[in-house]
C-alpha cells in the first residue's frame, strides 16, 4: 500500500517508521531544511526499551505532486495547520484514496469540508514521543492500541475494509469502531485539561498532580468539556468520573514533555484554538457556559502574542 503522511514531525515520524515496515510510505513536510536532513541522514527512532532504529527507506518530499496519487493520506499536521495542509495534499488524493487524521482536537470537520466527510477516517492514538534532535525521536509508546480508527461518516465501505486490512499488516493493533466521535471526545477532554496546564505552568503531570490547586483546575476544564459534549448528544462511560479520568491519562505521560508545553518552551504556536477554543466555540454554539477554558485559552494567546512580538 503506498501511504503518504502530511507532517514530518513526531507522530508523522514515528507512524512512518511503523507503516514503512510493511508498506511504500512518504513524508511530506513543508519545512525544507527538515526535508534535507532526512535525506542526506534518514531518522532515528529511539524506541521505548531504549533500542535505537535508523530510518532510511521513508522518503520524504515538500511536493505532493512528485508522489502522485496514493492509497492513503496520513495527517499529522498541528491543529490550526489543517487546512492548509489538506489542500496542499489534494494531488496525492484520487478517487479510491482516504484519508486518515492522527492528531490533537476538533479537526474533522476541516478535513471533511475539503475532500468530503465519506473519505475521511478518523484516528486516536494514545503513543507518544517527544524530539531529541531534529532527526532523532524519543517513541515513549502508550497504554492500548496503536490506532483506535472509525469512518467520520459512520459508514464503513470495501475500501475501508481493505485500508483496515493493510494497516494490521504492521502487526500493529488497529482497533475498528462503529462511531469514532465518542473516542475523539475522550481523548479531546484528557488533552484539553491537561496540555494547557502543563503549558502554563511548565509542569510535568508528575508534577501538576502533586499539586491540588492545578489537579482543580485540570477538574474545571474537564467538566467544561463533559457539558459540551453532553449538549451535543456524546457518551462515554469515564463522564461519570471524569477527573479520575484526566488524573490517569495525564499521569501516563509521567516525566515526558507534552506537545503544548514543548510548543510554548519553543515559542511556538500552539494547538489551542482546535482544543480549548474549540470548545469555547462549541459551547457557545450549544449554549453552554465554558468560562474556564476562556481564560486559559486567553492565558495562551497572551503567550503566542509574545512570541510573535519578540520575532
Amino acid at each position: 500500500m503506498r501511504i503518504a503522511i502530511v507532517g514530518a514531525g513526531v507522530i508523522g515520524s514515528i507512524f512512518a517508521y511503523i507503516f514503512g515496515r510493511e508498506h511504500e510510505v512518504t513524508l511530506i513536510e513543508v519545512a525544507k531544511e527538515k526535508v534535507e536532513l532526512y535525506r542526506r541522514e534518514g531518522f532515528t527512532v529511539i524506541m521505548p526499551d531504549g533500542k535505537e532504529v535508523h530510518v532510511d527507506n521513508v522518503r520524504i518530499t515538500s511536493n505532493p505532486e512528485e508522489v502522485g496519487k496514493v492509497d492513503l493520506v496520513q495527517i499529522s499536521v498541528k491543529g490550526f495547520a489543517t487546512a492548509p495542509a489538506t489542500k496542499n495534499a489534494l494531488p496525492m488524493i484520487g478517487d479510491d484514496t482516504m484519508v486518515l487524521s492522527v492528531q490533537n482536537g476538533l479537526v474533522h470537520d476541516t478535513i471533511a469540508e475539503i475532500v468530503g466527510k465519506e473519505k475521511v477516517i478518523a484516528g486516536i492514538t494514545a503513543h507518544s514521543g517527544m524530539p531529541v534532535s531534529p532527526n532523532v525521536i524519543r517513541y515513549v509508546g502508550g497504554f492500548g492500541p496503536l490506532l483506535t480508527i472509525g469512518k467520520y461518516d459512520k459508514n464503513p465501505d470495501e475500501r475501508f475494509n481493505q485500508i483496515v486490512e493493510e494497516l494490521r499488516k504492521t502487526g500493529e493493533d488497529i482497533v475498528v469502531v462503529d462511531d469514532i466521535e465518542p473516542i475523539i471526545w475522550k481523548k479531546l477532554v484528557a488533552n484539553v485539561a491537561c496540555n494547557p496546564v502543563a503549558a502554563i505552568t511548565g509542569m510535568t503531570s508528575v508534577e501538576a498532580l502533586a499539586c491540588d490547586e492545578t489537579k482543580d483546575l485540570i477538574r474545571m476544564l474537564a467538566e467544561e468539556v463533559v457539558a459540551v459534549a453532553k449538549a451535543r448528544g456524546i457518551y462515554f462511560e469515564e463522564m461519570e468520573n471524569i477527573a479520575d479520568f484526566v488524573y490517569k491519562a495525564f499521569a501516563g505521560t509521567r516525566d515526558n514533555k507534552v506537545s503544548m508545553l514543548q510548543d510554548v518552551e519553543a515559542g511556538r504556536k500552539t494547538e489551542v484554538e482546535t482544543l480549548n477554543l474549540a470548545i469555547v466555540r462549541e459551547g457557545e454554539r450549544l449554549g453552554v457556559d465554558t468560562p474556564a477554558n476562556k481564560v486559559i485559552a486567553n492565558i495562551i494567546k497572551s503567550l503566542e502574542f509574545m512570541y510573535d512580538k519578540r520575532k
